[in-house]
């Protein structure tokens, strides 16, 4: 008999593609979990409040359906996402193509794939903006930030400078991906500052890729968009995932403006080719999502007043322990800064946020994910914490029991291990000391 040889290819993977940290994260807990131990689960942003009944219902109504719908979505669905959209932008319906994806990250990849030169990006940033960049060979041009209680502000001299720089160098910097409320920090742009960075994008003729996925999550009720500044140069990009609580349904809508000539018959042909189209009960579900039915902007509204609540809850005790901790403006994250805690303590403090996170994890179970995964330098202190590590359920029956805003007592009711959390930092300060 012929002798079986144990094939090893030699691959040689350009560029190297890794597990992305969130949801590498999220693997980890679960492991961690399953071993028995006590985890404080703030890696992954999953929001965890439970599907709407309504869609629910959709999605086993049409069980059934199961053929290949049209490769940019269901009509009856981009037609209601567009006229959602107007509702909340004004921006006339008929100006705008909406392609539907299995999550908004693939459209945003897509676009990056199909407007060819290298990616503007702020610091700090998603994890998976960077990477993808890098997957299709495109450069990154970054792009500072300045954070404060204000908000997170992309000064327009320095996006101006930024792109001047990098033509200098002989880079083709040609589309800025930004995201707000934002996701590490939890703050949003500012107005103002919106409309700066319009004016810089018309101005160098910048394809804007606005991640809104958290825009429905403000804090307080505005739903702020760079598309209102800069209509005809702006992709915005969203879903269902945040303030609705249903990443696993992977459904993801991209609006792209008429006047951005071909570019959605590329992101049509770029799906053609990937994804295909997204489930079909998904899709017809989808539909009731954006239709405005008072059950679901219910739950939207109280989503985002829970978040509130538990991410300034998270960041007032952060804050009081001596960690720098910006007030969040929507979403569910906190970045805490702990340099200035550090810098006051001896040598068991860590040199680097890696090693923070390692010794959140290995000495008081706190799992959470390190500012370099988010553009920053190794030895910034920063974290990114997600707070969603309650049960959803129990947090709307407890506030829709209420007469009473929330307050920071109700916490310990409905997510004690958020609490927890809190005094698992204050445990590993201790041991600094």
């Amino acid at each position: 008999m012929p002798t079986e040889v144990a094939l090893k290819p030699n691959l040689n993977l350009t560029p190297p593609v890794v597990l992305s940290p969130t949801l590498a994260a999220d693997a980890d807990v679960k492991r961690l979990r399953d071993a028995g131990k006590a985890v404080y689960h703030m890696g992954f942003g999953q929001a965890p409040f439970p599907a709407p009944a309504r869609l629910i219902e959709a999605v086993q109504d049409h069980a059934h359906e199961k053929a290949y719908l049209p490769v940019a979505g269901l009509p009856e669905l981009r037609n209601q996402v567009a006229q959602h959209q107007q509702r909340l932008l004004g921006t006339p319906a008929e100006d705008m193509d909406v392609l539907v994806a299995p999550g908004s990250k693939l459209i945003i990849y897509a676009v990056q794939m199909a407007v060819a030169g290298d990616l503007l990006l702020p610091t700090p940033s998603w994890v998976s903006y960077a990477p993808q960049a890098t997957m299709l060979g495109q450069q990154v041009v970054p792009v500072s930030t300045q954070l404060s209680n204000a908000g997170i502000e992309l000064p327009a001299d320095q996006l101006d400078d930024a792109i001047v720089r990098a033509r200098a160098a002989g880079k083709n910097p040609t589309k800025l991906l930004i995201n707000y409320p934002s996701n590490p920090t939890g703050l949003t742009i500012p107005t103002d500052n919106l409309k700066a960075i319009a004016e810089v994008c018309i101005q160098h003729n910048i394809c804007i890729i606005s991640d809104e996925i958290y825009g429905r999550l403000t804090f307080d009720g505005d739903y702020r968009s760079i598309s209102e500044f800069a209509p005809h140069h702006t992709v915005v990009t969203t879903g269902l995932s945040k303030h609705l609580s249903l990443g696993g349904w992977r459904l993801g809508v991209g609006t792209v403006p008429k006047a951005m000539t071909g570019l959605f018959d590329a992101l049509s042909g770029i799906a053609s080719e990937t994804w295909s189209c997204v489930t079909a009960p998904i899709q017809i579900a989808a539909i009731d999502a954006y239709a405005g039915h008072d059950d679901i902007e219910r739950t939207v509204s109280d989503s985002a007043t829970i978040h509130k609540a538990v991410t300034r809850y998270l960041a007032d005790e952060l804050n009081a322990l001596g960690i720098q901790c910006f007030t969040p403006q929507g979403g569910f994250y906190v970045w805490p800064d702990f340099r200035p805690l550090v810098d006051t303590l001896g040598e068991k403090t860590p040199n680097t946020s890696a090693e923070l996170t390692k010794q959140l994890v290995n000495e008081v179970g706190i799992v959470a994910l390190p500012g370099t995964a988010f553009g920053e330098a190794p030895d910034v202190l920063k974290l990114r914490l997600s707070v969603c590590d309650y049960d959803g359920a129990e947090a709307l029956e407890y506030l829709r029991a209420l007469d009473r805003p929330l307050e920071a007592s109700d916490i310990q009711r409905f997510a004690p291990r958020v609490v927890g959390g809190v005094a698992g930092f204050k445990q590993l300060i201790e041991t600094w000391q």
